[in-house]
């Protein structure tokens, strides 16, 4: 009977093993916007996951401002990045190239289907570098590294004439241009205010509004909030 028992608790540990690592493998993703710590700088960070990050790291090289990730530039040696990736560069480039094909008389839409990656990252080389740096500084933050914690709750306007609600606080980025950014938390199980606390960011320039996909990513020379997917770079 001991011996039994003894592998029935062997057989029960292995599978409680097996099914912690199934968990492991497939209710997380490591796609470096959920690491909350980077042990380096944010320009490191960004060259490390490239999935996410690697047209924001061509771009900055090519403008100048790498600086201003590795914290030696002249927003200050702490920052913090709404950070612009792929995904909202890459459409934002295939956008502008179906609309220019399509001026033309071309079938816009047909013929950015057909670019290849390499021909992708020739639009980006090609974008003008004033609206490239614009762009970038708008989601910029100088010299403070401000956590998720540290903004402040606020509501969303319903005055269709005015973006800017209640609470909250308005921010000059490194552009010059100033946004919204306010907290709110979300309703959970039917009880207001219980659920997820987010970040919304507000432009009054465009009203347009955006919340932020993944918070708090730590680095030694600020904090990254990653901009959704669907981000365009002109929303600010």
């Amino acid at each position: 009977m001991t011996i039994h028992l003894r592998r029935l608790s062997a057989l029960l540990l292995v599978g409680t093993m097996l099914l912690l690592s199934a968990c492991t493998k497939y209710n997380f993703v490591e796609t470096g916007l959920a690491q909350r710590e980077y042990p380096g700088s944010m320009w490191a960070y960004f060259e490390s996951h490239p999935y996410d990050w690697s047209m924001l790291v061509r771009l900055s090289k090519r403008l100048g401002l790498q600086s201003t990730f590795e914290g030696s530039g002249t927003y200050g040696s702490q920052i913090t990045c709404f950070g612009i990736t792929n995904h909202s560069w890459r459409r934002y480039l295939l956008k502008q190239y179906a609309d220019e094909v399509t001026n033309n008389g071309g079938d816009g839409e047909a013929e950015a289907q057909r670019l290849t990656d390499d021909q992708i990252l020739g639009l980006l080389d090609q974008l003008d570098a004033t609206k490239a740096k614009e762009f970038i500084l708008n989601g910029i933050i100088p010299s403070e590294a401000i956590p998720l914690e540290s903004f402040i709750p606020g509501r969303a306007s319903t005055n269709s004439s005015n973006p800017i609600g209640t609470g909250g606080k308005t921010y000059t980025m490194a552009s010059g241009k100033q946004l919204w950014l306010y907290t709110f938390r979300d309703t959970y199980a039917g009880v207001a205010g219980s659920g997820a606390n987010r970040l919304h960011i507000v432009s009054p320039t465009t009203s347009i509004s955006r919340d932020i996909a993944s918070h708090d990513i730590q680095t030694r020379t600020g904090v990254v909030h990653s901009l959704q997917y669907d981000f365009t770079p002109t929303d600010f």
